[in-house]
C-alpha cells in the first residue's frame, strides 16, 4: 500500500494556538501510517514538531517554511479600522494582485513537489487558492478565523449589526483581484470571500461565548481540544492574598504600560512573558513581581489568582472564566478585543483602554483583587461556558480528513 502523504499549511496569526490545535490533528494522521509535511508562517514555532534533543524532526514529520505576507508593525497600523475580515486582509495588501499572485504559485509549487493527498489549513486562504479542485482541503481554526462561508463577510464584532460601506467595499475590491489572479492562472472563480477561508470540509473549534459569527453560523462547533483543563474554582478565601498572575507576550505594545500598573498597585504576582530571554525577564522582577522563565500551569496558577492580566487570548480567557477568576484583558488585536468584549458581558472582567493611565490602571488591580461582588460574579460565570468532548472532537477531524484523504 502506498504511503499517504499530508501537507500541514499555517499562514496567519502569531500566537501558540494554531499549532496547539493542529498537532492533536496532524499527530492522530501520523499516526494511522500517513507522513506529514509541515508548512510553517513563522519557523520558531518549529519546537512542537522536533525532538527536544537533537532538533530533529519527530518521527513521520517533515517541517518546512511557506509562503509569508509583510505583517504591518508599525503603531498606526492598530488605528486602522477592522469591521469584517475583508478590512483585516486589505490592511496587509492582500489586494495586491502581484503579491498575492506569487504566494499562489509559491504554494501550488510546494504542492506539486510534495504531491500531497490531502491538505489540512489553520488560517491559510491562500494554500486554500492554491489547492481548490487539485486536493482536498481540511480547514481547521476558531471562530475567528472561519467565517460562514457562501455568504458576504458579516461583522466581526457581534456588538455590531451593520457593515460600514468601505467593509463592503473592501469585499468587493478584494474578490475582483482574487478572481482577476485565479482568471489569469486558468482557475475558476471564488464567489465570496469567506469561501477561501473555508475548504472542501471545515472543522470550527469554538466556544459560542466568543464566537463572533455565532449568530451567523449553521454548521456543527466542535470543542477546542487545545484549551486548558483541570480548573477548578476556589473560593476567595482559598486564593492567594492580593494574588495576580500576569500573562502576555513579549511583542505586546502595552507591555511596558501593564508592568508598571501592576508593580505600583503593591499586589502579589507571579508573571510569564512569552518570548522572552531569562536574563532579560530576570531584569523585570522586582518585590511582588516574580517573573517565570518557563509558561506556568494555568491549572494552578489562575484558579489560586484573586485576578489574571493578559491580552485576550481565547485559550486564556476561557481558563480563567472556567475558573472563577476576575480579569483585566489588554487586548492586541481585534480578536482579542472580540474575546475581551465578549467576556466582560459576563460581568467578571474589564477590558483597558488604550489611553488609561498606569494610575489608573494601578488602581484598578488594587480594586479587582479586593472586590468580593466581582469575586462572586466571576463564580457564576463559570456555567456560561459549556465544553463537549474534546477527545470526540478529534476523532470527529480525523475521521473527515481520512474520508476526505481516500476519497
Amino acid at each position: 500500500m502506498t504511503t499517504k502523504r499530508i501537507l500541514c499549511g499555517w499562514e496567519f496569526g502569531a500566537g501558540l494556538g494554531h499549532i496547539t490545535r493542529l498537532k492533536p490533528i496532524v499527530t492522530a494522521l501520523r499516526d494511522t501510517g500517513a507522513e506529514i509535511v509541515i508548512v510553517l508562517q513563522d519557523l520558531d514555532r518549529a519546537s512542537a514538531f522536533l525532538d527536544p534533543e537533537t532538533g530533529t524532526a519527530l518521527p513521520g514529520f517533515s517541517v518546512i517554511t511557506g509562503p509569508r505576507w509583510n505583517m504591518p508593525t508599525n503603531p498606526e497600523a492598530r488605528k486602522i479600522p477592522t469591521h469584517s475580515f475583508a478590512d483585516v486582509l486589505n490592511i496587509i495588501h492582500y489586494g495586491n494582485a502581484a503579491a498575492l499572485g506569487v504566494r499562489i504559485e509559491a504554494w501550488a509549487g510546494l504542492l506539486q513537489a510534495i504531491k500531497p493527498d490531502l491538505v489540512v489549513g489553520d488560517f491559510c486562504p491562500t494554500l486554500r487558492l492554491a489547492s481548490r479542485g487539485r486536493v482536498p482541503m481540511m480547514m481547521v481554526g476558531n471562530g475567528y478565523t472561519i467565517p460562514p462561508p457562501g455568504r458576504p463577510l458579516p461583522p466581526i464584532r457581534p456588538w455590531q449589526t451593520e457593515l460600514e460601506p468601505f467593509s463592503i467595499d473592501h469585499e468587493r475590491m478584494l474578490l475582483e483581484t482574487i478572481n482577476g489572479v485565479l482568471a489569469r492562472r486558468g482557475d475558476s472563480p471564488t464567489e465570496f470571500l469567506a469561501d477561501i477561508l473555508n475548504g472542501d470540509e471545515t472543522s470550527v473549534f469554538s466556544v459560542p461565548l466568543v464566537d463572533p459569527y455565532a449568530a451567523y453560523r449553521s454548521e456543527l462547533q466542535l470543542s477546542p481540544f487545545n484549551l486548558p483543563t483541570g480548573m477548578t474554582p476556589l473560593p476567595i478565601e482559598q486564593r492567594r492574598k492580593k494574588g495576580v498572575f500576569f500573562y502576555m507576550p513579549r511583542s505586546h505594545p502595552d507591555l511596558s504600560r501593564a508592568i508598571h500598573a501592576v508593580k505600583a498597585a503593591s499586589v502579589d504576582c507571579e508573571a510569564y512573558i512569552s518570548d522572552l530571554r531569562p536574563d532579560v525577564a530576570a531584569k523585570l522582577a522586582a518585590p511582588g513581581f516574580t517573573v517565570h522563565g518557563q509558561p506556568q500551569p494555568f491549572e494552578r496558577v489562575i484558579p489560586e489568582s484573586r485576578l489574571i492580566i493578559h491580552h485576550g487570548g481565547l485559550s486564556t480567557a476561557i481558563a480563567a472564566v472556567l475558573a472563577g477568576t476576575p480579569q483585566l484583558i489588554f487586548p492586541w488585536n481585534l480578536e482579542h478585543l472580540v474575546t475581551a468584549r465578549q467576556i466582560e458581558s459576563l460581568g467578571a472582567s474589564v477590558t483597558a483602554a488604550a489611553d488609561w493611565p498606569v494610575k489608573k490602571i494601578s488602581s484598578g488591580i488594587r480594586t479587582m483583587v479586593q472586590d468580593k461582588p466581582l469575586a462572586i460574579r466571576a463564580a457564576k460565570a463559570v456555567d456560561a461556558v459549556q465544553l463537549g468532548d474534546a477527545g470526540e472532537a478529534l476523532e470527529h477531524v480525523v475521521a473527515r480528513c481520512l474520508a476526505l484523504m481516500h476519497g
